[in-house]
């Protein structure tokens, strides 16, 4: 099977990998927007999400002030 039709078929499906979507985006952007800033500094940084699948790290990111190009094997990029 080649990725880009095991990734349009799979996203139909996404709901079904996350109880509350909102909820784990925004623990996750919390968690990455902790590790930019210990990292980087105060932001906003500019980060390259190259395997958005569904954007929960993009978007949480983006929400955090970051700016946040993002690309997937899959159209649309919720984020693109």
């Amino acid at each position: 099977m080649d990725p880009r039709g095991f990734y349009d078929r799979l996203s139909a499906r996404y709901h079904l990998m996350y109880a509350d979507w909102d909820a784990s985006t925004a623990r996750q952007s919390r968690a990455l927007d902790a590790l930019l800033t210990a990292a980087l500094g105060p932001g906003p940084h500019t980060v390259l999400d190259n395997a958005c699948g569904i954007g929960t790290q993009a978007l949480g990111l983006a929400a955090h002030g970051h700016p946040t190009p993002s690309s997937a094997p899959t159209t649309p990029c919720p984020t693109c």
